[in-house]
């Protein structure tokens, strides 16, 4: 199962240059990971009233490949290729047309939105990701 977001470069993204700083790739991610969950459960505080649920981002990895530039179009495609009893790791590959910019692995950690420990993922969630 894979989503696909898309985007495009702006100027508030880039550098005097035209190219896009590092940190928005996290942002293109973020936007992605955002719209995944929504298309699967619901709106972030859909998730928290229903389920008393949060997704925080616990490890990232990030390799640039080619930088992106202003006007580029941006499609992230976000794949889960990991999931356990608390959490999942999505792979996360940022493109521009045809070329490959970025790849990101993420772990998500799903906290009780009332405690702040570790939650775990109804088997809903987990259904959903195969």
């Amino acid at each position: 199962m894979s989503f696909h977001y898309e985007s495009r470069v702006y100027y508030s993204d880039t550098d005097c240059e035209g190219i896009a700083y590092h940190a928005r790739y996290l942002d293109w991610a973020e936007h992605a990971r955002t719209e995944w969950m929504r298309s699967l459960f619901g709106s972030p505080s859909q998730v928290v009233e229903r389920y008393h649920m949060l997704f925080v981002v616990k490890t990232i990895t990030i390799e640039y490949h080619r930088p992106l530039k202003l006007d580029d179009p941006v499609r992230v495609e976000s794949s889960p290729v990991e999931w356990g009893a608390f959490s999942f790791v999505l792979l996360q590959e940022i493109f521009s047309g045809e070329e490959k910019k970025a790849t990101l692995k993420v772990k998500v950690a799903c906290l009780d939105d009332r405690t702040l420990r570790p939650a775990k993922l109804p088997d809903t969630f987990v259904a959903s990701f195969s």
